[in-house]
């Protein structure tokens, strides 16, 4: 009964949405080039209108998507695994009132599609085929989204930047000599070039929001345990949470809407459609430095006061103050947490092969050295970890007493050039650059907070994007989203293009 009551709620919520959001104008057609164009103008949402409608069918969406994904992906390298003809086999079949209508879209290639095989960026992964989607996955498909395929990451997501041996490095369609960032860069990538409008991804430290700032496109992480569950035993990892990366605040807000659980084990109230801005003004604490004390680059910082006096100009009050964070102890912690699966792998790989993981030709070198690096730290390390996480939690929990949110960068740096952080990195030098890629995100991921990354300024030396950070206290996603909307409204971003998209096929 209880299970028919979130079914309906659900349901309910969703007819709902399709209602307020059926508001766009209806455009005309007159070739296929000039559809294959004016569909870049419509996010997500917009198209899900026009289909709807019937201005332009699910196929033709989904077939524009495909033939771009196709001209740009042999430089971008975005994609792992292709699923356009399921994509097109299912289109009869698709639900139909739902809030994205057939509307094309990307999976991480670190979550299980039933049927499709999930990589995790790894060779030793090419043949591993989960046979049924996860509960998240599943909502998406309810919510009437078309799944194209699997993007690119590195190697069981180990780095913040998007590299691997089995398909190599995912390029910034901003910049080709650059990365996309990492985890989930190649979902990041596929949105900034406009093969999809939106794509999931998973963010464990970071992993969300700094391809998005590198990509100048909108991330976000929610609250942990906020929605429905993104993993095969129905739970959820204590760092991890599942969302996407898009090019506008409401396809977002609405797939966050589309896949919460109204019975989440946090105890949060549903967020719901998040639709706009809120009137109340907010106070927010600035940190210009890293956790470990570090300034960023000149060309980040000038952004984040940028960013600063936008907010100004909207009302809210803005009070700078140093990093509250201690670097050393979050990264014990977090890597404590994050690595305790490492030693189980090399296990199993050593095991499968008969020698060591190191000659086994099935893990890049980097993964092997991370896991040797975690067979070295204390039995304890995940326990203390998460006791340290508990600790900064209630720190967090005083701090958001007094301020509403905390705004940093996302990462000190511009996008990096590809090869700046690899698989074949050494050790010492790849921990010490993911630890500074990681150095603002990582708290959000400790303390459960939801956090997102906003596109609104490019640097003034190179035109790249820099993403400027914004975490809430835990459970208030709603708002993150409302201030997301004024921002966009103020600063937009949407038709900003990268040089290497789709804007520059038509």
């Amino acid at each position: 009964m209880q299970q028919r009551s979130l079914a309906l709620s659900r349901r309910s919520v969703l007819k709902a949405m399709v209602a307020a959001l059926s508001t766009t104008a209806l455009p005309s057609f007159a070739s296929t080039q000039s559809m294959q164009r004016q569909l870049l103008d419509y996010d997500a949402v917009g198209l899900a209108h026009l289909i709807r409608n019937k201005s332009v069918s699910a196929k033709e969406v989904i077939e524009a998507s495909i033939a771009r994904s196709d001209a740009l992906d042999g430089s971008i390298n975005a994609l792992t695994t292709r699923t356009f003809e399921r994509a097109l086999s299912r289109v009869g079949d698709l639900p139909s009132g739902t809030v994205f209508e057939g509307v094309p879209t990307l999976l991480k290639d670190l979550i299980d599609l039933g049927g499709v095989r999930r990589t995790n960026g790894s060779l030793l992964h090419l043949a591993n085929v989960p046979k049924k989607s996860v509960a998240f996955v599943e909502a998406m498909e309810r919510a009437g989204l078309s799944i194209l395929g699997m993007t690119n990451a590195p190697e069981f997501a180990s780095g913040a930047l998007t590299d691997n041996v089995a398909f190599g490095a995912t390029h910034n369609p901003w910049d080709l000599s650059c990365n996309s960032g990492g985890s989930s860069g190649g979902s990041a990538a596929a949105v900034a070039a406009g093969y999809v409008p939106l794509a999931q991804g998973t963010d464990g430290g970071g992993s969300n929001r700094i391809p998005s700032s590198c990509c100048g496109i909108f991330g976000m992480k929610a609250s942990r345990y906020r929605q429905l569950s993104g993993e095969a035993d129905g739970g959820h990892y204590f760092l991890r949470t599942h969302q996407c990366m898009s090019r506008t605040v409401r396809d977002s807000a609405t797939l966050l809407a589309a896949t919460e659980n109204p019975s989440n084990s946090a105890g949060y109230q549903p967020v719901g459609l998040v639709e706009g801005p809120a009137k109340r003004r907010l106070r927010i604490a600035v940190s210009i430095e890293n956790s470990f004390g570090q300034q960023p680059d000149k060309t980040v910082a000038e952004a984040i006061y940028r960013t600063i006096k936008l907010c100004e100009s909207l009302g809210h009050e803005v009070i700078e103050l140093p990093n509250p964070v201690a670097g050393e102890q979050l990264f014990s912690a977090s890597e404590g947490i994050m690595l305790a699966p490492m030693p189980s792998l090399i296990a199993q790989v050593e095991s499968l092969v008969g020698g060591p993981a190191e000659t086994s030709g099935l893990l890049t070198q980097a993964t092997v050295d991370m896991a040797r690096y975690s067979q070295r730290l204390p039995k304890d390390a995940r326990q203390n970890g998460l006791v340290y996480f508990e600790q900064l939690t209630r720190e967090f929990g005083q701090f958001f007493a007094t301020y509403d949110l905390w705004l940093t960068p996302t990462i000190p740096i511009e996008p990096p050039k590809n090869g700046y952080l690899s698989h074949d990195t050494p050790f010492d030098l790849a921990l010490i650059r993911n630890r500074q890629l990681l150095g603002y995100t990582m708290t959000a991921n400790g303390i459960g907070a939801p956090a997102m990354s906003v596109p609104l300024f490019q640097s003034s030396a190179t035109g790249l994007p820099i993403g400027s950070h914004f975490m809430a206290a835990p459970g208030n996603d709603r708002m993150l989203y409302e201030l997301a909307f004024e921002l966009e409204a103020a600063q937009p971003w949407a038709q900003r293009w990268a040089p290497h998209s789709a804007m520059s096929l038509t």
